[in-house]
């Protein structure tokens, strides 16, 4: 139980508190979009997923729009999107299950809490 805990506190620390503003800022705005979208509290997990979805696909929009070695900024062609979707499923692929679960166990706390402080200051 403690590894799991400790893997849950490293997916905070390396998702919301790295010092990586762009990705911060993916990862935020998909758990306030997931938290705005509930509506009940029985609606945690699904939201929940909403907010990895987004995350993911903010990821990926990223690694398409910003730019790589050699490439300009307009440089943005099928080739380079097919790449980028294959590097991004390389990455999920080799990601271990108790990892995938620490993400989801991470981006739930988030989504309740934000959840709990929009349903306190909406009465």
């Amino acid at each position: 139980m403690q590894q799991f805990l400790d893997e849950v506190i490293g997916v905070i620390r390396a998702t919301f508190m790295s010092g990586d503003v762009i990705a911060i800022l993916i990862a935020m705005g998909a758990v306030l979009i997931a938290a705005l979208a509930t509506r009940r509290s029985t609606q945690i997990g699904s939201t929940t997923l909403l907010a990895l979805v987004l995350f993911v696909v903010g990821g990926y929009l990223r690694g398409v729009l910003t730019r790589g070695p050699g490439q300009s900024d307009a440089d943005v062609t099928g080739g380079r999107l097919v790449g980028q979707l294959n590097d991004s499923w390389a990455a999920f692929s080799v990601l271990p299950a108790q990892t995938l679960l620490a993400y989801f166990v991470a981006f739930l706390v988030i989504v309740f809490v934000l959840f709990g402080a929009k349903s306190l200051f909406g009465r």
